[in-house]
């Protein structure tokens, strides 16, 4: 107490006390935020988890209130940003918004899109402002599959997107696949990893997750075997101190094992790599599967928009072990 006023929700200089509890002001550890730019997608993927969203909602970002959040986060050593959705190349801000982060000198950032809407004009202002990487959803070279995957008759589109984005992009190009079990072999993988290594464009090879209850593959069988297989003919493996993450090398390339902090509970790792999340809806989201430890982003002045990144890093690790 002092003059008779309590202190409860006062920014102090090295934490912040809500409700009678102190929170420590710690930078988040990964320096990463992911930010759902908007949930307006033009693919049906069967195997979507919206982000750990529940609802089908379609939102839009505010530019400017993505501005406030990112130099909010600045101060908490956040200097990677990527760019999600939806769809991103949907958010009808994105060229403001990729000009901001490089007027604001933003380390890195990177975009996750589904390669339908890169066309050569969109590929050259992704090189105008420096995007420093993109991540190509791609799960089958097959037709049929790829159809079927993502809901759409666009195959044809998206292969041609991949060969020119292979040729014109300027930063780094790295492919996310997601190893399902049903109807699908290992030719479906090796192909993709074949096509990336003919490129030397990553990989990540992703373990299926269980979002929200809802499971987005059968089983977790094929992943398994085909992991298993790839490290029978790995020149070396590499085992990241982040226990979510492996790496297999080939010769002068290599193969990322991206296995699920969830559903193994490696939720110490969770707190120490993984990122903070920006909802669609305005919250911060520290951990994928509780909405309960989800923080609304308060935007009535940048102290409150501190207190509430100090409460959502505290959050991290605060996962499904608790």
């Amino acid at each position: 107490m002092e003059n008779g006023k309590s202190v409860d929700n006062t920014l102090l200089s090295n934490g912040l006390v809500i409700d009678g509890k102190f929170y420590p002001k710690k930078n988040l550890p990964s320096g990463t935020l992911r930010i759902i730019l908007t949930t307006a997608c033009n693919f049906q993927c069967v195997y979507c988890f919206n982000e750990g969203e529940v609802d089908k909602q379609v939102r839009v970002q505010s530019l400017d209130k993505l501005k406030k959040i990112i130099r909010v986060a600045r101060t908490f050593g956040i200097n990677s940003i990527k760019l999600t959705g939806g769809e991103p190349l949907l958010y009808p801000n994105i060229e403001e918004l990729l000009m901001f982060l490089q007027e604001e000198k933003i380390g890195y950032y990177d975009l996750t899109t589904n390669i339908s809407l890169l066309t050569d004009e969109t590929i050259a202002m992704l090189n105008k402002y420096n995007v420093s990487s993109l991540t190509l959803s791609l799960n089958t070279l097959d037709k049929d599959k790829y159809c079927y995957l993502s809901g759409t008759n666009n195959y044809e589109l998206v292969m041609s997107n991949l060969e020119r984005v292979l040729k014109k992009f300027n930063g780094k190009l790295r492919i996310n696949c997601i190893v399902f079990d049903e109807n699908y072999s290992s030719k479906d993988y090796l192909q993709i990893l074949k096509l990336c290594r003919d490129n030397n464009i990553g990989l990540r090879f992703v373990e299926p997750s269980i979002v929200e209850g809802f499971p987005i593959t059968y089983s977790k069988e094929k992943f398994k075997i085909l992991i298993d297989e790839l490290k029978e003919i790995a020149d070396d493996i590499i085992v990241s101190d982040c226990a979510s993450v492996e790496y297999l090398v080939f010769g002068d390339w290599y193969l990322t094992v991206m296995h699920s902090l969830c559903d193994n509970k490696i939720c110490d790792a969770c707190r120490d790599y993984m990122y903070l999340r920006v909802t669609s809806d305005d919250k911060l989201k520290p951990c994928l599967r509780r909405r309960d430890t989800e923080v609304d982003i308060d935007f009535s002045s940048e102290d409150e928009m501190k207190k509430c990144f100090v409460k959502a890093i505290s959050n991290m690790g605060r996962g499904i072990n608790e």
